[in-house]
């Protein structure tokens, strides 16, 4: 690596370090993280460097937008295979990684050619991104750890009644969308991860997950 390239770079390192470092902040906030801000630093650092080599400005992309969900990504991988996370937060960690994709997909889609002027079929969009999300929270509801288990008798009740129509639902799934949902989910595997078992590439398992989450919208909204 010649010299201006490795100027280049901590240019680049330096300039976006505070970007790196606010959304660092916001996750610790989200999750009640303490003491390991260096950690979460580091990896979004990661995640900044992964979104540099694969931005392509021609698709009309802020790099801003394009490295948000990757640096956020990658800092919340890291969280999800620490073991210091509070009481409570494993849930809303399965849940904003289920988000983030979804939202990162949805900006590469309005990014190769957003609706424009047409109220209804921006409305009908933005329906069904909610409804995307919506899933994504049912289920990572649904897999949350025994420890983090509603205790009151009547909370139990409605919990086992939802659990019994999203674990029907989500046999409902074709096998490799099903795969992913549980793998992602329930065993707290990383897209890559299993993506890399079922033979697909990770913007494809991104994919797949969206339309995991559209069928089980609609399989939840019928029952």
């Amino acid at each position: 690596m010649s010299n201006s390239k490795v100027g280049d770079d901590r240019d680049f390192v330096d300039e976006w370090r505070p970007f790196v470092a606010s959304i660092a902040h916001k996750v610790c906030a989200q999750f009640g993280i303490q003491g390991e801000l260096d950690d979460l630093l580091a990896a979004g650092m990661e995640g900044l460097v992964g979104a540099r080599n694969r931005f392509d400005a021609s698709r009309g992309v802020k790099f801003n937008t394009f490295a948000y969900y990757r640096v956020r990504g990658a800092i919340i991988d890291h969280v999800r295979r620490q073991a210091y996370l509070p009481s409570g937060s494993h849930r809303l960690v399965r849940a904003a990684a289920g988000a983030d994709d979804v939202l990162e997909a949805e900006a590469e889609i309005q990014a190769a050619g957003p609706a424009k002027g047409d109220a209804a079929a921006n409305l009908a969009r933005a329906d069904e991104v909610l409804g995307k999300l919506t899933a994504s929270f049912v289920i990572a509801s649904l897999g949350q750890d025994e420890a983090e288990a509603v205790e009151t008798p009547e909370a139990n009740v409605i919990a086992r009644t939802e659990a019994t129509r999203v674990r029907r639902a989500l046999e409902g799934l074709p096998d490799r969308e099903r795969a992913l949902v549980k793998g992602f989910y329930f065993d707290g595997r990383r897209f890559d991860e299993v993506a890399a078992e079922l033979g697909i590439s990770k913007s494809w398992a991104s994919r797949i997950h969206g339309k995991a989450l559209d069928l089980l919208r609609r399989s939840l909204q019928e029952r």
